[in-house]
Formats: C-alpha cells, sequence, structure tokens
C-alpha cells in the first residue's frame, strides 16, 4: 500500500480561490469582487475547504499510525522468529570487544540447554547421570593435556607420541588376545576400515601406489560385507578409496539355518567363485562380532577358512569384541584371534569420554603400513590416543576385567528375568549347545572335533533384545489375560486375534519411551528388523559405564515392566470394547491408526459438518476435537490424550494406553457429550449470525427505499455538497423528510424503527405478537402509532410520566414532552379522558421525534409553543395526520 503526503500551505492547492486568482491574473484584468460573492466565500466555501482540510490531516495522521504499526508488528516478528531459531543459530557478527569468561560459558550453557530442548521426543533418550568417575574425568583431562602438549618442541612431542603409543598399543594388543598386532588410532569408527582396505588393495595390487586406478582395471577388487552389517558402511569405503559402488558385494544373511543376523557362508562361497570366474579379485570380507541390532556373531572358523583358501583378508568388528579380555571368551568370538585385523571400542567399554577408536592389524611389511596411511607422521594426530593411555593405567588389568564382567552379567541377569515374563520375546534364546560328535574324516579330525565340541561354554552375549509381543510364550501367562485364543490347530498357531505388525512396533516403541522415562538408568535402545519389528535393546558394554547401571537397577526395571505390561494388557483386551462404544454413538466415528499406541482414536463430526467437505469446515471440525481434547484432559481421570491426524487434513481424538479399571464407557461418553455441546454452541452461534444477517439485509433495504424517496422528495439541488447549504438556508426542509433507523430484536428476530425510542426516551421491547409488555405493575394504558399506522401499548405509570416530565422554559415547555395541559387532564376519570391522552401522547411524541434524531440539541422556544399547539388540536386533527 502506497501513502502520498502533502505538505499543507506549501505545494497543496488550499482553496479553488488562489487558483481562480492565478487564472484571472494570466488572463485578464481582475474585477471587483461584491459583497454578497465575499459573504458566499465566507459563508460556503472556506469552511468546506477547511473541513477538508482537516479531514485531510487526519487521514495522514492514520496513515502514519498504520505504517508505524506495520513496522512494529515486522519487528516484533523478526525478533520472535530470531529467539526461535537462535538454537540452530544464525552465525551473528563478532562482538567489538572480548567478552568475560562467565559470559561465554553462560552463553554455552544456553546452546546446549536449547539443543536439549529441540531433541525429538518420539522416543526420548534418557539424559547420561553424572556418574562419571576419576577415570572418566582423568580420561577428559587428557584432551586438554594434549592441548598443551602441542605447543612444545616437535621433536620432543615426536619422541613423547611414539612411547605412548607403543604402550597402548602393547596393552590392548595383550587384553584383547591379538598378540604381535600394530595400532591404528582414529576418532571415526569407520576410518580404520578405510585405511586396512588401502593396506590390502597395495598387498594385492603391487603397482596401486604408482599407477592408481589403473591397476585396478583388469581385475576390479571385490568387498564382500554382511547384509547385518552398519547401513551405510560399504557405501563409505568405496567413497573413501575412490572405488565404483560395483565393488561392493552385499552377503545375505541365513534364512533357513543358524541365526537369521548371520552371514550365510554358502551364498559368501558362491559369490567368491563367481567373481574369480568373471576376472575380479576378491579383495577383503568384513564380518561382524555382534551385529548392530541383535548382537549376533557370525561363524569366524568357517570365514577364516574360506578367507585362507582365497587370499581374503577379513576383518571383523562388534561390540562383543569386549569379551575377548574375559577370563571366559565364548568360542565364537575366541575365533577373532585368528583374522587379519580389529576395530575396537575401549572408550565406549570402558567409559572413557572423547577417547578414539582403535584399529588392531597385522602385516608383515611395516612399508605398506605407511603406504596405506595407518602409521601417520604427525604427532598431534597420534597423541589422541592419551586418553586411553591414563584411562588404561587408572583401571589396571583388574579393573578392566571387573568393569567388562560387569557389563555382561547385567545382559546375563535382564536375559534370565525377563524369560519369566510371557509377554516379552527374546529374539535370540540361548540354548545350551548340542554336543553331537560326528566321525569324520582322518582320525587327527575326530580328535580336533571331540576337542572342541567338550571346550564349548554356554556364556550370554552382551547384548540382549527383546519386544512385547501378544503371541505367549512360557512363564507369566498371568500378564497375556486377553490372549485366550491363542491354540494350535493342525500344529499351526493361530493368528485372528493377534495385533497387526505395524500396531505391535507402535506398542513397542511406546514401550520403550515408558521404560526409559521410569528407569533412566537402564538405557535401552530401539532397534527394528524386517522379520521381529521394532525392538529395544539393552546394551551394557555401551551404557553401564556411563549410566552406572547396577543389577538392583536391572531389577527395578523388571518391576517397572511388569506394571506396564498389565497397561498394556487391560488396554489391548479393551480396544474392540472402546470400538464398538464409538460406532454405537452417532456423530462418532473409529479411526483405525496403527501408529498411535493405545486404546484407538475417535472423531466427533457434528451434523452441520458431515456434507461439508470445505476448508472453514475442516478447519471448524479440527477446533471441535481440539477443544473435546483439552476439556478430556483437565478432567480427574487425566486421560493419555493425543491429537492425531485423520482424513481430509483433521485430527482425531487418540486414547491413549490405560490403567487397569478404567471406565472405557465414560471416557466415550464423556467425548460425545462434549462434542454435542459444541455442537449446540454453534448451532446457536449459527443460527444467531443468520438472524442478524438477514435482518441487517432488511435494514438496508428499508433504509435504501427512504433514501430514495427522500432524494424525490427534496429534489436534485439539495444533494449537491456546496448548493446544498445555500438551498437549505434559503428553504428548510420539511420537519418530517428524516430517515428513520432501525433495531433488530435478536430473540424473536424483528426488524422496528427507532422513532418510539426517540420518541419517549426508552427502549421498548415487543413480545412474539408484536406488543409491548407493561413495564411496571400498576398499568396506565397508553397508544401510539408506529411507522406503519399499527398501535403499540405502552404502561407507564403516573409516578413516572411526572418524573419524565421536565420543568417548563422561561419560552414554554421542552419539546418532545407532554405539556402541561396534559398532566391537568390526567385527574379525569373515565376511558374517555385516557383515549383523548393517547392521542395527544402520540402527536407530541411524533413531532418531537422528528427534531431529535436529527440533532441532540434543544429546540428553540417558537417550535416548543408550536407544539404545545398542536398537542391541543382536536380528535380530527390527529386523525388526519
Amino acid at each position: 500500500m502506497m501513502a502520498t503526503t502533502h505538505t499543507l500551505g506549501e505545494n497543496f492547492p488550499v482553496t479553488p480561490v488562489s487558483k481562480e486568482k492565478d487564472i484571472m491574473a494570466a488572463t485578464g484584468p481582475k474585477k471587483k469582487s461584491t459583497g454578497a460573492d465575499d459573504g458566499f466565500q465566507k459563508m460556503f466555501i472556506e469552511p468546506s475547504l477547511k473541513q477538508l482540510s482537516e479531514g485531510l490531516e487526519d487521514v495522514m495522521k492514520q496513515m502514519d499510525e498504520y505504517s508505524k504499526q506495520l513496522d512494529r508488528e515486522r519487528d516484533e516478528a523478526l525478533n520472535a522468529w530470531h529467539k526461535k531459531v537462535s538454537a540452530r543459530d544464525l552465525p551473528g557478527p563478532i562482538a567489538d570487544s572480548g567478552q568475560k569468561l562467565e559470559d561465554i560459558i553462560q552463553q554455552l550453557e544456553k546452546i546446549i540447554v536449547q539443543g536439549d530442548e529441540q531433541t525429538s521426543t518420539e522416543f526420548p533418550r534418557p539424559p547420561l547421570m553424572q556418574n562419571l568417575d576419576r577415570t572418566a574425568h582423568l580420561a577428559m583431562l587428557g584432551q586438554s593435556i594434549i592441548a598443551y602438549l602441542s605447543i612444545l618442541d616437535s621433536n620432543h612431542v615426536r619422541r613423547l607420541t611414539t612411547r605412548i603409543i607403543s604402550d597402548t598399543t602393547l596393552w590392548l594388543s595383550r587384553l584383547f588376545r591379538f598378540d604381535d598386532s600394530s595400532a591404528y588410532y582414529h576418532m571415526d569408527d569407520r576410518e580404520g576400515l578405510v585405511r586396512v582396505c588401502r593396506l590390502a588393495l597395495n598387498s594385492k595390487y603391487d603397482k596401486f601406489n604408482s599407477d592408481g586406478f589403473n591397476a585396478l582395471y583388469a581385475k576390479p577388487p571385490i568387498l564382500y560385507i554382511s547384509a547385518a552389517s552398519r547401513p551405510g558402511l560399504g557405501q563409505f569405503v568405496c567413497a573413501q578409496l575412490g572405488l565404483p559402488l560395483s565393488s561392493l558385494c552385499t552377503v545375505p544373511c541365513n534364512t533357513m539355518f543358524g541365526s537369521q543376523h548371520t552371514m550365510d557362508i554358502a551364498s559368501l562361497e558362491r559369490l567368491i567363485k563367481d567373481d574369480i570366474a568373471s576376472s575380479k579379485t576378491p579383495l577383503l570380507v568384513v564380518a561382524n562380532v555382534g551385529t548392530p541390532m541383535a548382537g549376533h556373531t557370525d561363524n569366524l572358523g568357517r570365514l577364516r577358512s574360506i578367507c585362507d583358501e582365497n587370499e581374503l583378508w577379513l576383518h571383523v568388528n562388534g561390540h562383543n569384541l569386549a569379551t575377548l579380555s574375559l577370563s571366559t571368551v565364548p568360542s565364537s568370538v575366541l575365533a577373532a584371534k585368528r583374522v587379519n585385523s580389529m576395530t575396537l571400542h575401549p572408550g565406549t567399554w570402558l567409559g572413557l569420554p572423547g577417547s578414539p577408536a582403535v584399529t588392531l592389524y597385522k602385516t608383515a611389511d611395516p612399508a605398506l603400513s605407511l603406504a596405506a596411511g595407518l602409521m601417520s607422521s604427525q604427532p598431534q594426530e597420534r597423541l589422541c590416543a592419551l586418553p586411553i593411555w591414563l584411562g588404561v593405567q587408572s583401571l589396571g588389568y583388574n579393573g578392566i576385567v571387573n568393569r567388562l564382567t560387569h557389563a555382561a552379567s547385567l545382559s546375563q541377569h535382564l536375559s534370565q528375568r525377563l524369560n519369566s515374563l510371557g509377554a516379552i520375546n527374546l529374539t535370540d534364546k540361548k540354548e545350551a549347545p548340542k554336543k553331537e560328535l560326528k566321525l569324520e574324516g582322518s582320525l587327527k579330525d575326530m580328535f580336533i572335533q571331540a576337542i572342541q565340541v567338550f571346550a564349548q561354554t554356554d556364556t550370554v552375549s552382551p547384548v540382549v533384545v527383546f519386544k512385547f509381543d501378544d503371541a505367549r510364550e512360557g512363564l507369566g501367562k498371568e500378564f497375556a489375560a486377553y490372549s485366550e485364543g491363542n491354540t494350535e490347530v493342525d500344529g499351526e498357531e493361530e493368528d485372528s486375534d493377534r495385533l497387526p505388525k505395524d500396531l505391535l512396533n507402535s506398542f513397542n516403541k511406546w514401550l520403550g519411551a515408558e521404560l526409559n522415562r521410569r528407569v533412566a538408568k537402564v538405557s535401552l535402545e530401539l532397534v527394528e528388523g524386517e522379520q521381529e519389528g521394532v525392538c529395544l535393546k539393552f546394551s551394557p558394554m555401551q551404557s553401564a559405564p556411563y549410566h552406572g547401571t547396577t543389577s538392583e537397577d536391572i531389577d527395578h526395571l523388571i518391576e517397572e515392566l511388569k506394571e506396564v505390561l498389565n497397561d498394556l494388557d487391560y488396554t489391548i483386551k479393551q480396544r474392540s470394547t472402546f470400538k464398538s462404544l464409538v460406532e454405537d454413538r452417532e456423530n462418532l466415528i473409529y479411526i483405525e491408526d496403527a501408529s498411535h499406541a493405545g486404546l484407538g482414536a475417535v472423531q466427533f463430526i457434528p451434523d452441520y459438518l458431515k456434507k461439508e467437505d470445505s476448508e472453514a469446515g475442516r478447519k471448524e471440525l479440527i477446533s471441535v476435537n481440539s477443544d473435546i481434547i483439552q476439556r478430556l484432559e483437565i478432567g480427574e481421570e487425566k486421560l493419555p490424550l493425543i491429537a492425531l491426524p485423520a482424513d481430509r487434513d483433521t485430527i482425531a481424538v487418540g486414547v491413549g494406553v490405560v490403567k487397569p479399571g478404567t471406565n472405557i464407557e465414560e471416557i466415550v461418553e464423556g467425548a460425545w457429550a462434549i462434542g454435542k455441546e459444541l455442537e449446540d454452541s454453534s448451532k446457536f452461534l449459527e443460527s444467531m449470525s443468520e438472524i442478524i444477517r438477514k435482518g441487517i439485509e432488511e435494514a438496508v433495504k428499508e433504509l435504501e427505499k427512504e433514501n430514495e424517496n427522500k432524494l424525490m422528495e427534496e429534489g436534485v439541488l439539495r444533494q449537491i455538497p456546496l448548493m446544498s447549504a445555500f438551498v437549505n438556508w434559503w428553504s428548510p426542509p420539511p420537519k418530517d423528510a428524516v430517515i428513520k433507523g432501525r433495531t433488530l430484536n435478536l430473540s424473536s428476530g424483528q426488524l422496528a424503527s427507532t422513532e418510539a425510542t426517540y420518541n419517549l426516551k426508552m427502549q421498548l421491547f415487543k413480545d412474539d405478537d408484536g406488543k409491548t409488555p407493561p413495564q411496571t405493575p400498576e398499568p396506565t394504558p397508553v397508544t401510539s402509532g408506529d411507522e406503519d399506522g399499527g398501535q403499540e401499548t405502552e404502561t407507564p405509570s403516573e409516578e413516572e410520566v411526572k418524573e419524565e416530565t421536565p420543568a417548563a422554559t422561561p419560552n414554554g415547555p421542552i419539546p418532545g414532552d407532554p405539556p402541561k395541559s396534559i398532566l391537568k387532564k390526567k385527574d379525569l376519570e373515565g376511558e374517555e379522558s385516557q383515549e383523548v391522552q393517547g392521542k395527544q401522547i402520540m402527536e407530541d411524541g411524533a413531532e418531537s421525534q422528528q427534531e431529535e434524531v436529527i440533532s441532540n440539541t434543544p429546540a428553540t422556544a417558537e417550535e416548543a409553543v408550536d407544539s404545545s399547539k398542536e398537542a391541543e388540536g382536536t380528535a380530527d386533527d390527529s386523525d388526519l395526520k
């Protein structure tokens, strides 16, 4: 919107007179103005121009105020937006002067708090408990020491770094049973695999350093990675090495025998043979000792044999490698001693914040390691091993073993307690190994097989993965009262009563969030498999050192889990009841939403919105259901409610998991009652708005009709702005040529004139029959004529008439009030005197109403006398009027 301003007195033409003077000066001699012209100018033109100038100034002031208001609103919106995005933060200019340390720390704390507030709440992670021990603080101190050591002499730093690297490598290689190995320290845990792949390329292709990719063109290398590995790991390695994605081969997992999270050995052998036949070079196999999802371990012994046969490099990673330091190591993990390289996470396992990952590898040629970048020459990069060096010395061998043993015992304790709950299914149930002897092969092979069978030990994996399932297994069936229909028919379980997979996933997400909220010291993580769906994972090797998890916390988790399972069982059992109650109620619709864990979702649709599909109707539907949620939340039961998306971009009322004993019928009844109340109020407002709209339209039509009649009676000259004042002065308009206003009765919807209101100086109310009800207990009937010629009955008392009659002015009575002659006649009795009074009041009120509509100022004395004389007229004159 553009506004133009003019300064009065400068470039703005103030009066047409000045313009006329300029024209006369340019065209000819100026004639002498007469007195009549001056009087006409002073009386009509100058007041009009002055009024126009004042109106223009008011308009300009309003526009300036509106412009300032827009500027203020824009600044407020901009400031609010800056506050909203301050956590992401848009970078601002650096301060001119340095800030105090306290201010900088306070700003950093604010950024950290804002970052926590913006974290997604779909599955809230528990906050890290302040259980950092002396060893953790020492590791964090090592980060500061690295910064101080970087300013020392380079030769001195190199000698210091060599000593730290040598000590740490020796300790870790002996601790994790990987003797005679070298170490590479890196902050990104994927970087070690990249350097190992480069080492394998240098060992396979002699001219790789000199020719680069040309050396690989004839027989391109192939990397074999399990499908259960970390997502995106193979793509990252190929991107860092500059290899095409065709060099990446994903090995499927077992589908028939063994764990479904481990590599299929038969498929790997077949793929290797096919690649060799296609003139490709099998380079490296990446195996898992603890898959990211379920913590399963690949068959390392069999993989070692395949790699030896085809001259492949075998690399392993996973958190189960931590068990290599225990006194009793699972046989599946113990085979990791024979691999070519492994990636360890000692900082995570021992609770050393900021510590790097370590890749241990074995090679006979140090030059190849240097070419692959495994032996960095930068002392600052190698100093990252200092926190591990400090932490290992602080804990000692016994402390390290005790910490890792404690983590393994936590997982075993949780696994045993979960086996007693029928509502919980473990995805990896440990069974005792089958000790079977296969007398095959030579005598030496049979002795080796016998030793391996008798040496097997049943050690629980340090990772526990479980989920809530409505298919009950094992003990604890009292927690699944609703699953009585799960029987076996012809050896197959009947799945008719089972919940859909998507709904089970939603319940498990809710279960994980609720357990993390109740027991924060036991960290549970959400994982999802293609067949298992959403599961809960407990990995004490990763979380126990930072959260301080103990066996008592596991027991507390089990007790809370039992209580939550009771709520889940009751909620699932009542879902069908809730659905039937909703479907039996009119205006309520049951919404199927598998992403919502709870009783279900319901939507209230008022009758007037059932066939409405406009944007306004959708907004009204959203408003109604939002009000239902707000009113139900403030109730005594404190129901877990949430707004869920529904059809047509609307929302529904989602009822979450409820506790046993909750009255489901009261929930449905409450939602329906609140919806009906809102519907009735909406209908009232809608009918009221319709009455007002029709009344306004009718009033506008009547006023337009009266305005047209007034224009026809007054003539054209009275409509010209400057001429009208002169014509009205010369010939005053008739007193009855006044447009009456209109009043609208909201209760009856009737439209009436404001003539009676201005006549009697009081507002009159009519009933449904169009009659005015009595205003006092002692009525004195008075008749008055309305504008349509009808009669209305007024009932003012004698005292009210006296009070409303003001004292007469020196020049005569005030117009619009009953004259004294009427008050004197009031003492007469009989029906004849009352009729005369009614006629006189009607005549006098009609005259006074015409004057008061035009102006609220008192009339002159002469007009009052005329009014009094007209009021004392005969009955024939009143009938004529």
